[in-house]
């Protein structure tokens, strides 16, 4: 077994469905542009055991793509045609379980031979097999020399290769954060924790943690996020004790922060813009539910899981699908007391969540975004009351989609101020470092939150 192998629980190997649905995912993203998020149906036909394996090895293959490309490489003769995209893939995934998962090597190679071989590209089945028995020499041979060529050997990778990332996001992260680049970019190959967020109406946090363990299920509770209970390993959230009555959602520590940072009060008239799937919505609902809250979204099906999940939890928001930018389209014209605008944003703070991010945005895709976001807080703006609070949010760490932002915003109109969300929230204790030079930014961390930003704006009174 590979040195690199988890010795954590995990899956063995599993039928030869499941590498095809692997297999189907991973095409689906890096051949066709869709989003991993879209692609759950694929494994809906199989058995539980073989849909957990399929989901953690199109993960794994897309969040370590770049190492497992450039190990693939120098055992190729030649580079195979962009039409055998899926038996590249299928050394691939085969590379990531020698490394990453409990599966004995002899059975990924037999694996992956005999399923080259029933499909429609036998010709590869003698080269799939040499290249992962080499590859296997070879890691056993890394094994048994000195820990200094190892190092040596890592020296000489490229930073894709090394840290699994696109070059661009590389040096954005290098440019934007170059004490911490390299701490981003670790964080972001981690398996994400699964963590809840208790509904404060129907359960406090220390009861529901009491119930986990009487069900033999171990959690952690975050002294800055009061709600949040993070799992020691992830379960299948519909066997969770309260889940049908609304005991809790499950949720990032970070995002949770956005409800504790705009601080609902009892009778504020709040705007959700770009609401789905609706976690932030019945937070805040959860926080205070006498408040009068309008959920917008541009889709329609994204829209009905704000009204699933808040329906679950015992909320009925005001639903609307709209362009946040068409203000004039939807809005009624009485000014909001607050609004939460958690614009679209290239994602980069939940990578660990989801890996195709890597794969599917672009260097380019900044810009646009930019110009998207500045549009959504300049109309949206004008609907906040006199003395009313924005909250400017992104799942992303560039500071082109935030702090760069809100200093362009802050520029431009004369009649806002940022506050401090620390100081104005009573409930995020602020111990937790935060690196912004306006309003705040969390880096995700191994073992609690994504990657958000939260800028407080506020209208100044008439």
């Amino acid at each position: 077994m590979s040195k690199n192998k988890k010795s954590s629980s995990q899956p063995v190997e599993a039928s030869q469905q499941s590498r095809k649905v692997a297999l189907n995912m991973l095409l689906a993203v890096l051949r066709d542009g869709q989003s991993l998020s879209m692609l759950a149906h694929l494994g809906e036909h199989l058995l539980p055991r073989d849909a957990a394996f399929a989901r953690m090895i199109s993960f794994g293959v897309l969040r370590f793509y770049q190492q497992l490309e450039a190990q693939l490489k120098p055992l190729m003769k030649k580079s195979l045609k962009v039409k055998d995209l899926d038996v590249q893939l299928v050394m691939l995934m085969a590379l990531y379980q020698i490394q990453y998962m409990r599966v004995p090597d002899y059975a990924v190679v037999d694996g992956a031979v005999k399923y080259i071989r029933k499909s429609k590209k036998q010709w590869a089945a003698s080269m799939v097999n040499a290249v992962l028995r080499n590859f296997i020499r070879q890691q056993e041979a890394a094994a048994e020399r000195e820990l200094v060529d190892v190092e040596a050997k890592i020296t000489q990778q490229t930073d894709e290769a090394q840290y699994s990332h696109p070059q661009w996001i590389i040096d954005r992260l290098k440019n934007d954060w170059p004490e911490c680049w390299r701490e981003i970019l670790l964080a972001n190959n981690q398996q994400a924790p699964m963590t809840l967020r208790v509904n404060q109406q129907k359960k406090s946090t220390d009861d529901y943690r009491e119930v986990l363990s009487a069900c033999d299920i171990n959690s952690a509770k975050l002294a800055d996020t009061p709600a949040a209970l993070i799992l020691d390993e992830a379960r299948d959230v519909k066997q969770l004790p309260g889940f049908e009555e609304g005991w809790f959602s499950v949720q990032d520590a970070g995002a949770q922060w956005a409800a504790q940072i705009l601080q609902p009060a009892a009778g504020d008239r709040i705007l959700d813009a770009c609401a789905a799937p609706g976690g932030k919505t019945a937070h805040l609902f959860e926080l205070q539910p006498d408040i009068q809250i309008t959920a917008l979204d541009i889709s329609q099906s994204r829209l009905e899981r704000v009204h699933e999940n808040c329906q679950r939890l015992g909320f009925k928001p005001e639903l609307i699908a709209a362009d946040a930018i068409a203000t004039e389209e939807w809005w009624d014209g009485e000014p909001f007391d607050k609004i939460l605008l958690d614009v679209p944003c290239s994602a980069s703070g939940v990578i660990r969540r989801h890996p195709d991010i890597k794969h599917l945005r672009r260097d380019d895709d900044i810009e646009i975004l930019q110009q998207t976001q500045r549009e959504i807080l300049l109309k949206n703006w004008r609907l906040l009351k006199p003395g009313g609070r924005l909250l400017y949010a992104t799942c992303s760490v560039f500071k082109a989609e935030n702090e760069n932002q809100i200093a362009w915003f802050l520029e431009r109109v004369k009649d806002a101020c940022l506050v401090d969300a620390l100081a104005a929230s009573s409930v995020v204790a602020g111990k937790k470092p935060v690196a912004a030079s306006l309003g705040i930014q969390l880096f995700p961390t191994a073992q609690t939150n994504d990657g958000f930003y939260y800028a407080l704006l506020q209208k100044s009174a008439e």
